[in-house]
């Protein structure tokens, strides 16, 4: 039988013209050169004058080496021969039979999986054929192939390898398939990516990142059963149990919940070895064979009992679905929070298109109205919002549902009709605020001076840890002005302690005392109702008193922040370039919002210039609070945004053109704030802690 003699570097001895040479297997089978054969023992066909071919020596396996006298030829690497005076085993030479070329030549050519497990590259290295763990040494490989499938047997070892080439026939069919649905129908940007990602797989078909966002853009665009197809082939070389979870999101939105519940056990089976913490889902389990839609309680879930989950990539196509009649109430918050969170995260039309398969299949509800509001407002539709935000929170409330965080704000929403002249109204006190006490500093001489700026905060009593900072920052930076303009602190405090008061009142006696460029001004009581919203709103609250008190323009901002020392320089620019100013993370600089819901609109800082309008813009803010809070509500969060991008929308966005407008996250901050420190407790550490002493040291020094 002939041979060939392959070199360690897996190359083949051959003949290139009158010149010795290695050369690939493809040379070989391609004809480039004329290998050099073996037959009948050590005959070498064509044969060289002065070179022989004998066995190694002493060597386990049946090595040869090629000699001229004294002299041993060597392959240095995979394209060099040279003549050594020595000679190491690497540099010998195995003869392999013929007919596996061929066979080698596919396997080298291409990826190739052993059974089901990962698709791998073989190699060959020290004269054996290496498939990721596996090692065959190529002198008692037996081999055949038959189509895109390899059989591999070492001689004398019963035990036959299967391998499966990448990419298989299966593969380029469900490929072919794909592409033909394509055929006749309309483009749009959906349609064009997943052409996109058919690409990405028929050219790394190895790579199952690719075939699995594929199966998953096949399930969003209703190409079910390619989803199918396409995730089962997957898991042919990705044993991880998430893809086991995946097969049961596309079975249950399939509406195969036998299907979902079969795979979605074995992949916990998979998962958890540790039989307790899969007890521990096994009600889980019991709920959704009973019908229940439980893949949405799933994630957090499996976070509490080992503080992780599968992989999220398919969790967006559990939306939207029929929902089971036999759900309880866990599960429909749970999809109803999901369904927030993913409706419009990818594209807009995307969204539109599940808020009607939602409602085909769900009817009226509180997640699909929400959506639909938010949509109706990014079009500037403000009555179809209106109606929308006013359904979903009656249908939150009658049906014990809670909205995500971000879109608190439907329970304090309140639409066109009733905040049109609101400015102008007489509205109960229902928050409490008009009892308060207000105390003022005042220099002698100085009673008549009007302020440049008022600087508005509010807080509770655990708050009140930021105010010693915010007040000796602000200190130090009016002491170190040149005399000239005031600036005046206002602080509103729900029910401060004994011990509060009687520091605030300390502050108000040492500025009425000394002229250190800076007034204060304070107001103090119980809120009739306390919790984070209220606390949130306080600085609105008092804003009309302090507006009837000083005609002047008004900034506003979260207690939980200081000024840098360069703040009066950065508000005499801001007051030379703008009227306004807000915290527009979801506009454009045309003034138009372009994502998220009405109330996504930062309270964290604001700035009114126009001194003219202040005071209805302080009534309308406060008006607003006190119509739309209501503590039957399941909450007001986000109330007091609710109240600024309706003032907004009032005041300001008519004239966008004409006014200037600043984007109070642009440009250096007025304020250090947490989020630009790292958090709450940051900021209080941030460039040293300062208490109510320091302050008090600072004014007596």
């Amino acid at each position: 039988m002939a041979s060939y003699l392959l070199s360690w570097h897996g190359t083949l001895v051959s003949s290139r013209e009158a010149c010795l040479c290695t050369a690939s297997f493809a040379d070989v089978l391609l004809k480039v050169v004329t290998p050099v054969l073996v037959e009948g023992g050590y005959d070498m066909m064509p044969s060289w004058a002065g070179l022989s071919l004998c066995p190694l020596p002493g060597a386990v396996r049946p090595l040869c080496v090629l000699t001229m006298g004294t002299e041993f030829l060597s392959s240095r690497n995979a394209i060099d021969l040279d003549w050594a005076g020595y000679h190491l085993e690497w540099e010998s030479f195995l003869p392999i039979k013929a007919s596996l070329l061929p066979v080698l030549h596919a396997l080298l050519s291409r990826r190739w999986s052993i059974g089901n497990g990962p698709l791998q590259l073989p190699c060959i290295q020290e004269f054996s054929l290496f498939i990721g763990d596996q090692k065959w040494p190529l002198e008692t490989l037996l081999a055949t192939i038959e189509g895109d499938t390899i059989l591999l047997q070492t001689a004398g070892d019963e035990t036959v390898w299967i391998l499966g080439a990448c990419p298989s026939a299966l593969l380029s069919k469900l490929l072919r398939g794909v592409s033909e649905s394509f055929v006749g129908a309309v483009s749009t940007p959906e349609t064009e990516e997943l052409r996109r990602q058919i690409l990405r797989v028929s050219a790394a078909p190895h790579e199952i990142i690719h075939l699995l966002y594929l199966a998953r853009m096949c399930a969003e665009q209703e190409r079910m059963t390619f989803g199918q197809e396409f995730l089962k082939y997957a898991r042919l070389y990705d044993a991880r149990p998430d893809l086991g979870y995946f097969q049961a999101v596309l079975a249950e939105r399939m509406g195969d919940h036998a299907a979902a519940t079969k795979h979605l056990s074995d992949a916990l089976a998979q998962n958890f070895f540790d039989s307790t913490m899969l007890k521990q889902l096994d009600y889980l389990q019991a709920r959704m064979a009973a019908g229940e839609n439980m893949l949405f309680l799933l994630p957090e879930l499996m976070q509490q009992v080992s503080g992780s989950g599968f992989d999220p990539l398919f969790d967006s196509l559990m939306l939207s679905q029929k929902l089971a009649a036999t759900n309880n109430q866990d599960v429909v918050q749970a999809y109803s929070l999901m369904f927030e969170q993913f409706c419009f995260s990818k594209s807009r039309d995307r969204g539109r298109a599940l808020l009607r398969h939602d409602q085909t299949g769900n009817g009226v509800r509180y997640w699909s109205e929400i959506c639909l509001g938010h949509d109706a407002w990014l079009s500037g539709d403000r009555a179809a919002a209106d109606r929308h935000y006013g359904e979903a929170k009656t249908q939150a409330i009658e049906n014990g549902i809670m909205p995500i965080h971000y879109n608190c704000g439907v329970f304090s929403w309140l639409p066109e009709a009733e905040v049109t002249g609101l400015e102008n109204k007489v509205v109960e006190d229902r928050l409490g605020t008009s009892g308060w006490t207000w105390k003022s500093s005042v220099l002698p001489g100085q009673e008549d001076v009007q302020p440049e700026l008022c600087l508005v905060f509010g807080c509770d009593t655990g708050y009140f840890q930021f105010i010693p900072k915010l007040v000796l920052s602000l200190l130090k930076v009016c002491m170190a002005r040149p005399k000239g303009g005031r600036i005046r602190l206002c602080l509103g405090i729900d029910s401060p302690t004994k011990e509060q008061l009687d520091w605030l009142e300390e502050i108000v006696s040492a500025l009425s005392g000394h002229d250190y460029g800076l007034d204060f001004t304070f107001a103090h009581g119980p809120l009739t109702y306390r919790d984070g919203a209220t606390y949130t709103a306080i600085r609105y609250l008092i804003f009309p008193e302090i507006a009837e008190r000083w005609s002047c323009p008004v900034i506003t901002a979260d207690c939980d922040g200081y000024f840098p020392s360069d703040f009066l320089t950065l508000w005499e620019e801001m007051k030379a370039t703008a009227d306004y100013g807000f915290r527009l993370y979801a506009y454009d600089k045309a003034g138009h919002q372009f994502f998220g819901e009405p109330w996504g609109f930062g309270a964290g800082i604001s700035y009114f210039g126009n001194a003219e309008k202040v005071p209805d813009i302080a009534r309308f803010l406060h008006n607003y609070l006190q119509i739309a809070y209501n503590p039957d509500n399941p909450t007001n969060w986000c109330i007091d945004q609710c109240a600024l991008v309706q003032a907004y929308k009032q005041f300001v966005a008519p004239d966008w053109e004409t006014l200037r407008i600043r984007f109070m996250d642009d440009g250096t901050p007025l304020m250090v704030m947490p989020h630009h420190v790292g958090g709450k407790q940051e900021l209080l550490e941030h460039e040293g802690t300062v208490s109510a002493e320091d302050v008090r040291a600072f004014l007596s020094a």
